[in-house]
Formats: structure tokens, sequence, C-alpha cells
């Protein structure tokens, strides 16, 4: 396929360059094309997988509702990114929802073209192997979060990710706000912007006028893992502050232990 004819959404793919030119052509002649406006869902929960989805411009947010009915904000994906191949490849239902923050046109790869460059190439399946783990690892550290982390850990991850080479980020400024990068966090605008102005006060990223430049990739990716990192610390702490009660209870001793003092605890969107 000539250079000069490869859809907007193949040039910002990273998986496109894995392809054969016979393997591009037939993509690129069988992709559909679809436009879903905002607070609308990308596909319909509980129907079964037709097309490996390509975000070509906006944002959405991946929402998995629990056995108790609460729905949970796992993950986003920006222009560039691809998502639904986990539920392609087992041939099952949607068993969560994509759904627009921001107007997102879409690019629709059936799912015979998909499970056929999955059969015949093997750079796709490599790329579709990272791509799995990376998103494993989110859902991991999500978890993680949950217990024990907190809102500059999770703001950073969410901020990684939307800037993974694999969905397709080519470096430069991410268009987006705080208030959407709350909805992905599950955060307030709030405690978005005080995160921000701490990780740009650190050298990790530059804040524009609905933009955010990331500066330093290794500090983060260190700052997913900051807060988690800390509270075993102070958790140590503590439990030698209760200690020191138990001791001294012991012993008759009247000083109180709680001398011991716990841890210490921009941009316009």
């Amino acid at each position: 396929m000539n250079d000069s004819n490869i859809p907007i959404w193949a040039a910002r793919s990273g998986w496109w360059e894995c392809l054969q030119p016979g393997e591009k052509a037939r993509v690129a002649a069988e992709v559909g094309y679809q436009t879903v406006p905002s607070g609308e869902a990308l596909q319909r929960l509980g129907e079964t997988a037709q097309h490996w989805i390509g975000v070509m411009s906006g944002l959405a947010k991946f929402i998995v509702t629990t056995a108790s009915g609460k729905p949970l904000i796992y993950s986003g994906v920006g222009a560039g990114g691809w998502f639904g191949e986990g539920t392609l490849m087992r041939r099952e239902v949607w068993r969560y929802q994509a759904q627009a923050i921001r107007s997102c046109e879409l690019a629709l790869m059936p799912r015979e073209t998909f499970l056929w460059l999955l059969q015949h190439n093997i750079a796709f399946n490599h790329y579709l192997l990272q791509q799995l783990n990376d998103r494993l690892e989110l859902m991991t550290l999500q978890v993680l979060d949950d217990q024990q982390g907190g809102a500059d850990s999770i703001v950073a991850r969410t901020l990684r990710h939307l800037f993974h080479p694999l969905a397709g980020a080519n470096g430069g400024a991410l268009k987006v706000t705080q208030s959407e990068i709350g909805q992905l966090c599950h955060l307030s605008r709030q405690r978005v912007n005080q995160a921000f102005q701490r990780l740009q006060a650190d050298g990790v990223l530059h804040l524009r006028y609905g933009e955010v430049e990331i500066l330093d990739a290794a500090k983060l990716r260190a700052w997913e893992f900051r807060t988690m990192n800390a509270k075993p610390r102070e958790s140590s702490r503590l439990e030698s502050g209760h200690t020191a009660a138990a001791v001294s209870d012991a012993t008759g001793d009247r000083t109180s232990a709680s001398s011991a003092d716990p841890l210490g605890c921009g941009m316009r969107g």
C-alpha cells in the first residue's frame, strides 16, 4: 500500500507497521467507521463482539460492573488506542462497557479480519501480548490502590496508560482536561489538580490549558508506586507505636505512646 493512501487511524496505530503489504491492503479495505457522541457506549454490553475497536479521535473510559451492581472505572483509551482483543479471541460477549467521555470516531476491524491477522502474523501477536500484559498490570495495580494507594499514584498510572506507545501515543502533549482525568480515575477535579501540581513540581509533566505534556516517563512510572510504597512504612511506625504502648502498660510507665507522630500527610480543565 502506498504511504499516501494510509488511513489516518493506521498511521497512529502501533501495530500497523507489523503488517505485510497484502495484510495492510486487506485491513484497510475491510475496516468500517462509526461516530459515537459523548456519553454514549462504544459497544453494547452483553452483545457478541463483532469488531476490534480503534479510537481515531476522542476519549473513552472502560467500566466494569461488579456482582453487587457497583460500576468500576479501570482505564481509558484515547486516539490511536484499540481494545476488545481479549473478547474477540475468546469469541464472547462484551462483559464491560466502553463509554465516550468525548465524542469518538471509531475504526472497526471485523472479527474475521482480526482473527485472520492473529493466525498469520507473529509480530501482530507480539503486539497483542504486550498490550494484554500492560492492561493486566494496570488492573492488578488498581486493586492494590484500592487497598493502600492514593490519588497521586492513580493519576500517574492513568496518565502513563494514556501516553503508552501501545495506545498510539507518539510523544507531545495529550489534549485532556482535569475533569476528564477525574472521570478516568474516579476522583474529584480538586484531587486531580493537587496530584497534577505535585507531579509538575517534581518535573514529571508540564501543564498547559487543556493539555498535559509528559517530561520524564521514568519519574511518572515511579510515582505510580510512591504512595503505595509509603504505606507499609507508615503502617510499621504505627505498629511500633502500639508496641510501645503495650510495653508501657506492662511496666506501669505513664509516658504516652502517642508522641510518635504518624507520617504527615494548575491547570484549568
